[in-house]
């Protein structure tokens, strides 16, 4: 069947379970003129393979990647697609299927361009991560340094270390950040903080995830300020702003200035460094990214997703100074 008419089938079933005895009783409509019907407009294709492999229907999902292909062609909303084809079967541990689709991916794409990114860097990313499962860490992280020389984009670069930060980086010193530019009070080096646990909460000033953890933060603040807890805001710029408008440097700072002003106002004297190398460094393609280090520099926590209080709690809740005890504080003579 032609993937409009599988639409259009689909828009008639939804609507008629959405409308439910209500539409039946109607007066039936008007047959509409030629003239007055609308073509169809394409599927989300997208979403609908995330649907279905949310079903764990990988067979489902990958027969509307064809037939896309048969009527619009391997563009890219085909890649992307396929891509998440490949992550599915990952997920599903059909190993050799995902790094079929993955592999089919990335000799589409050829030479990176710019557009094409995100299906790229999915598709090193199943690679990568299957390499982790069979071939154990050290060469999963030697794999994605090598990929992520392929293209000096700053998100593209940040997925990649990302995977290989999720790899590696617990147990090892925190990489310093780039503190010469800044919004908010001047930034401390990690250095200053030595002897403190500090928690990094990587954001993005339009990100959703970020502002919803906005209470989160304010919660930890509260319960941990006092207890020693510094919590550092690194961000970049990005040349935009709102809905993709050009942005100068110092309006982008504002925005960043007014969402700390606002979303987070229970965070007080929130310190947020402005630092690209930063971002990519630790991985912050997904933002929120948390980093949690201890008092000696070393990274105890990464997770590059939004976390609840109860999860940072339990990680933060160790690092700290145990309180005096009574005997503690009884002089010798």
């Amino acid at each position: 069947m032609p993937i409009r008419r599988q639409l259009a089938t689909a828009l008639v079933a939804t609507l008629g379970m959405t409308l439910g005895s209500a539409a039946l009783a109607a007066d039936p409509p008007a047959t509409p003129t030629p003239s007055a019907v609308a073509a169809p407009s394409r599927p989300d294709l997208v979403r609908l393979v995330r649907l279905k492999l949310s079903a764990a229907d990988l067979a489902s999902a990958e027969a509307w990647t064809e037939d896309w292909k048969r009527e619009y062609g391997p563009d890219a909303t085909w890649l992307d697609a396929r891509a998440w084809l490949a992550r599915g079967a990952w997920m599903l541990h059909q190993y050799d299927r995902a790094l079929a689709f993955a592999g089919e991916v990335r000799a589409a794409i050829g030479e990176p361009k710019p557009e094409l990114l995100i299906p790229l860097g999915a598709a090193l990313e199943v690679e990568g991560r299957i390499l982790a499962e069979r071939a154990g860490e050290a060469p999963a992280a030697a794999f994605f340094r090598e990929v992520e020389t392929l293209s000096p984009d700053a998100a593209f670069r940040s997925r990649m270390w990302k995977n290989i930060n999720r790899l590696e980086l617990v147990g090892q010193a925190a990489p310093a950040l780039t503190i010469a530019d800044h919004v908010g009070p001047i930034p401390p080096s990690l250095a200053a903080l030595r002897g403190r646990p500090v928690l990094l909460f990587l954001w993005n000033y339009r990100c959703g995830d970020c502002r919803a953890s906005a209470p989160t933060l304010a919660a930890l603040h509260d319960r941990y300020a006092d207890k020693g807890l510094a919590i550092l805001a690194p961000t970049r710029l990005s040349g935009t702003i709102n809905d993709g408008k050009a942005a100068t440097p110092a309006e982008e700072k504002a925005e960043i200035a007014r969402e700390l002003a606002t979303t987070y106002k229970g965070t007080p004297d929130l310190v947020a460094p402005i630092g690209t190398e930063t971002m990519i460094r630790y991985g912050a393609s997904a933002t929120p990214t948390f980093v949690l280090i201890d008092g000696e520099g070393i990274v105890r926590l990464y997770e590059p997703t939004r976390l609840t209080i109860a999860a940072l709690s339990a990680a933060i809740e160790p690092l700290l100074a145990p309180p005096a005890s009574a005997a503690d504080s009884v002089k010798v003579l």
